[in-house]
Order: C-alpha cells, then sequence, then structure tokens
C-alpha cells in the first residue's frame, strides 16, 4: 500500500475517533458542555436608596432553563422569578411616613422573562458571566389589613381601615445582570445580581444608576441534565 494511501486511511480515522469527542465537549477546568440544564435560586432584594417609597429589604426565588445549541453561542434563558417587599419607614412609625399611603403596604412581583446568558471566560472551575431579557412583569401590591391612613393622599380617606385591596398591573420590562458560577461536575453553584427595569407610566429607561431602585442579589444550584 503507498504512502498516500496509508497517509489518507490515518487521517479518516483520526477524523471519525474524533467525532464523538467534539460531541462530548469538555470545556476548561473539566466543565461538561451541556445542551440543558435547569436552575433555582434565592436570595434577597436590596433597596438602593434610590426609590420614591420607603420599601424595605425583600426576598425572591427564580427557576429557569438554559438551552445551549451550539459551542460557542451564548446560551438561551427563560426565567420564571417572584419577588416580595414591604413598605414602611426604617423604624416602623406611621408618624414618619413622608409618602402617603405607603406604610403597611405588601410588593409582589411575577415575572416571566426569556433572554441570553453569556460566559465571559473561565478561570479553572469559575465562570463569570453575564444575562439580559425581555418579559412580562405582574406588579401586586396589596395594603396590610389592619392599615389605619394617617392623612390625605393615600388611596383611602384619612382615618379609614383598609380591606385587603390587592392591584395588579401587568408591564413589560428588561432583566439584566452577571453572576459568577463554580463548577461541580454536572452540578454548578452561582450568586447574581440583576437590575428589572419595568415600563410603567411612570417610569421607562433606566438613564443612570440613581433611577436603580431595588437589586435583587440570588443564590443557587444548576444542574445540567444532557
Amino acid at each position: 500500500m503507498s504512502r498516500p494511501c496509508i497517509a489518507t486511511i490515518l487521517t479518516l480515522a483520526i477524523s471519525v475517533a474524533s467525532v464523538p469527542a467534539r460531541a462530548q465537549y469538555v470545556a476548561p477546568a473539566g466543565a461538561h458542555f451541556y445542551h440543558v440544564s435547569i436552575g433555582l435560586a434565592g436570595g434577597v432584594t436590596v433597596p438602593t436608596g434610590n426609590s420614591p417609597t420607603p420599601i424595605q429589604t425583600g426576598w425572591n426565588g427564580q427557576a429557569y432553563v438554559l438551552i445551549h445549541l451550539l459551542n460557542g453561542l451564548p446560551q438561551i434563558r427563560f426565567n420564571a422569578g417572584y419577588s416580595r417587599s414591604n413598605y414602611g419607614t426604617p423604624n416602623g412609625n406611621t408618624s414618619g411616613v413622608s409618602v402617603p399611603g405607603y406604610f403597611g403596604k405588601q410588593q409582589e412581583v411575577l415575572s416571566g422573562v426569556g433572554g441570553l446568558n453569556i460566559n465571559l471566560f473561565h478561570v479553572g472551575p469559575i465562570t463569570p458571566y453575564i444575562t439580559a431579557g425581555l418579559g412580562a412583569f405582574d406588579i401586586r401590591t396589596t395594603v396590610d389589613t389592619s392599615e389605619v391612613t394617617t392623612g390625605g393622599g393615600g388611596p383611602l380617606p384619612s382615618g379609614s381601615t383598609s380591606s385587603g385591596r390587592t392591584q395588579s398591573v401587568v408591564n413589560f420590562g428588561i432583566d439584566a445582570g452577571g453572576g459568577v458560577a463554580l463548577a461541580l461536575g454536572r452540578v454548578s453553584a452561582f450568586v447574581e445580581g440583576r437590575v428589572q427595569n419595568v415600563y410603567t407610566n411612570g417610569g421607562g429607561l433606566i438613564k443612570s444608576s440613581k433611577h436603580i431602585m431595588a437589586v435583587p442579589v440570588s443564590f443557587g444550584v444548576a444542574v445540567g441534565l444532557f
């Protein structure tokens, strides 16, 4: 057999043998490439002090699905989130409320967002990433049933009590942020912070950091399925 024929056969053999290796692509630091992953996370929603209402620290939770079609492309992310915060003065005194009608209220936000996850680089098993998406936000404001209004300007007449009334408004918005993931085989632990910009009649595009009212910070785990 001639040398050109032998070289051709060896080239074909190497190419065939490399197909399974590419199918089981291994990212830097031994982090396996998975086409579908799911994640769960929870944490705190920290007010920035820029809100016109006396919002307090709350909590949030999220569940998401990551779809990674091809190596080198961003991951597609579908995210469902929930957050809950209370309104009130720092000392809990109704006489100190500067914005009437906000004490004793609770705000809940249900969100569904679709967007992208982009891994920036790998340092061992650590991978920083950014995420951004567009979706719908259902903002629900509930008046505490024990609330007694203290003056004009609120949603109820002065001196009256509420009946647990809830107002729900759905608006489109942007959810964006970044985080750091630590790969532990099939499971990854991560921490991320996000900014949610909901487009309402009284708000819109975040033009500077002064427009950021609160930042959800989450800790969670993601599992690669296949």
